[in-house]
């Protein structure tokens, strides 16, 4: 019995860490010729440490002012609370060694930054509609 219950447990939390990792989508803009990214690319876009992407243009990172989807990037993609991610990048604003993302207030805010700025990325929840930017998968 205390077997089973081990693996009840162990299945319910795989379960668990799959759902989680539906509850967003990064989306860029149209122009930006990636049409995947890996996790580590991810994380080191939303920590300021890749800002070209391949054909040289800047990218333009936008990130939620909160809620759900924020806080699921910021803990699955960059190991990170909101509030410890807050605090880095205020740290390399201080040192002079990035500049603060574009802090959207909504989902809605963000899909227009997006699809309207040049070398944009962001996400939004899983359920947004993303009209007139381009969705990424991270694989």
């Amino acid at each position: 019995m205390k077997r089973f219950s081990t693996l009840l447990l162990l299945a319910s939390a795989l379960v668990a860490g799959t759902a989680r990792g539906a509850d967003f989508k990064f989306i860029v803009h149209p122009d930006v010729t990636v049409s995947a990214l890996s996790k580590d690319d991810a994380k080191n876009i939303l920590l300021g440490n890749k800002g070209r992407w391949g054909n040289g243009t800047a990218i333009k990172l936008a990130v939620l002012a909160g809620g759900p989807a924020h806080e699921a990037v910021i803990t699955e993609i960059t190991a990170r609370s909101p509030d410890q991610f807050d605090k880095y990048w205020k740290k390399q604003v201080f040192t002079g060694k990035g500049v603060m993302p574009e802090s959207m207030p909504d989902e809605a805010a963000m899909i227009a930054y997006v699809a309207k700025t040049p070398g944009a990325f962001g996400y939004v929840s899983a359920a947004a509609r993303t009209d007139g930017a381009k969705v990424v998968p991270v694989q």
